[in-house]
């Protein structure tokens, strides 16, 4: 479900946070572009220079077309109406008057198409954005250029006094250009969908998360991992095939050392659409800010401690084979240094990541009334909170509770009904008791923020009902997952 300011809209009918404002810019846009074409219809002649044609016949073509890439993707689908919205007045209006180059036209429907279907089989639609603004700021510039030239040519064509009417047609066109770029800039929006990072403190159900996911990717999605682990003493059962084994056995995963990194990134592909995944599991809840100063300093004690380049290190940090290689290449600094490297590593991760998964952890929700839950959520959520004003409104967001299980028992639910619904309704009015919870919700205005309760075990039976100790329950566990594909949707 998407969180919502004004409550929360759960199944297939999702009502985006801020729907009401951008439907206003789409309708406004469409407004002003019929104003604008109506006021400017004298520009709009067939004996126009054939380079002036071209270039805005190329821009609107482009502009139309790479809005459908944009409609593919649910986080820009308001963008891509807003292009439409814009621009195909002009395209109708072009055509009727001769202004439409056809040779124009055609290089920008391939060249937009082509960035619309690049952008959906990458399922990568943040460069598609970035390119469109910049499209946007050109069409700016040589329309507003265009104007004045065929203002002063119309002015020393007539050789009379300018008419101040003319004056105020003209200087109100740029002000609409003004508007146009305003608004595009509030309603187009990518995201680098396909790259998916999941972060949680320890204990959050991150390891038992990560096997049920991995379920879902060799199952449904054609996936295959790549995992490398630190570790003195864990490596062997760090790996996912020996956890899903011991599993088998009624284990649980072992609890990671302080000296323990282990990353886990599975990848896959929804039809042509590619999908990454992105796991860090750290011995210790991992306590320092995320900031752009303090991440800086961490890569200047890691160029001091391995004698690497800041500039190799900014870049190449995030890569798995790259941290594996200086590991390798100077293992005692490494020791002493993993939790430098593991900052860095999380960093760089939140930075290029389109989409993020924060965990929280069931437990604070069994304890949220009698125990310590709403004081570690309160903290939790402040962290959360300061991530998302960290790294910005180019990125989807999802809050995700694990270990739902020992809520509620949810072994007659069924993930898709009303009853799951109700379950996420009901802890969604527990975390809106806390205030940073809110301060998240009110973001949600701007960036798109959802809400999912999941368990990696829907047979197990709720602490908080009593029906036994949880050493007895952790002996029975299996991965039989419970709305974890909702999370395998937020990641498409």
């Amino acid at each position: 479900m998407r969180i919502s300011k004004k409550g929360t809209v759960l199944g297939l009918d999702i009502t985006i946070n801020n729907t009401n404002l951008e439907i206003i810019f789409v309708l406004v846009g469409f407004l002003l572009s019929l104003i604008f074409l109506y006021m400017s219809r004298s520009y709009w002649i067939a004996d126009t220079k054939w380079y002036v044609k071209l270039t805005l016949s190329f821009l609107v073509a482009s502009f139309i077309s790479s809005a459908i890439g944009m409609i593919l993707e649910r986080n820009s689908i308001i963008g891509g109406i807003f292009l439409l919205s814009v621009f195909l007045p002009f395209l109708y209006v072009f055509y009727v008057s001769g202004f439409l180059l056809v040779d124009g036209f055609i290089l920008g429907m391939l060249e937009g198409g082509y960035l619309s279907f690049y952008s959906y089989f990458k399922n990568s639609f943040d460069r598609l954005a970035m390119y469109l603004r910049r499209l946007i700021m050109a069409f700016f510039v040589f329309t507003s250029l265009y104007l004045i030239i065929r203002a002063f040519t119309t002015m020393n064509e007539s050789f009379q006094e300018i008419p101040q009417n003319e004056i105020s047609k003209f200087i109100f066109l740029i002000v609409i250009l003004f508007i146009f770029l305003f608004l595009l800039k509030e309603t187009i929006h990518g995201i680098r969908a396909y790259d998916v990072f999941v972060y949680g403190p320890s204990g959050s159900g991150k390891t038992l998360l990560l096997l049920a996911l991995y379920d879902q990717f060799i199952a449904f999605l054609g996936g295959e991992r790549k995992e490398f682990i630190v570790s003195e003493k864990n490596k062997e059962s760090l790996k996912i095939g020996n956890m899903l084994a011991a599993l088998e056995n009624g284990e649980l995963p072992k609890s990671n050392l302080r000296t323990d990194l282990a990353l886990y990134k599975l990848s896959g592909k929804k039809g042509f659409k590619p999908v990454r995944m992105k796991f860090i599991d750290y011995g210790g809840e991992h306590t320092k800010d995320f900031d752009s100063t303090i991440y800086q300093k961490t890569i200047d004690d890691l160029h001091d401690s391995f004698g690497t380049e800041t500039v190799e290190l900014n870049n190449k940090i995030e890569d798995m084979s790259y941290v594996t290689e200086l590991q390798k290449s100077n293992p005692d600094n490494f020791a002493q240094s993993v939790e430098k490297v593991v900052f860095a590593h999380i960093y760089k991760s939140l930075v290029n990541a389109g989409k993020i998964i924060f965990l929280v952890d069931g437990d604070y929700i069994v304890n949220f009334r009698d125990g310590d839950g709403k004081h570690n959520l309160t903290k939790l959520f402040g962290q959360y909170s300061h991530i998302i004003s960290t790294f910005g409104d180019e990125k989807s967001y999802a809050i995700v509770v694990t270990k739902t299980d020992k809520f509620e028992d949810l072994s007659q639910i069924l993930e898709n009904s009303k009853e799951a619904e109700d379950i996420e309704h009901k802890i969604y009015k527990m975390f809106y008791e806390i205030n940073t919870f809110k301060e998240i919700v009110n973001k949600s205005e701007k960036i798109p923020i959802y809400m999912y309760t999941v368990s990696v075990d829907a047979t197990m039976k709720p602490q908080i009902m009593g029906y036994g100790d949880a050493e007895t329950q952790q002996k029975c566990l299996k991965i039989n997952p419970w709305r974890v594909v909702e999370i395998e949707k937020f990641s498409f």
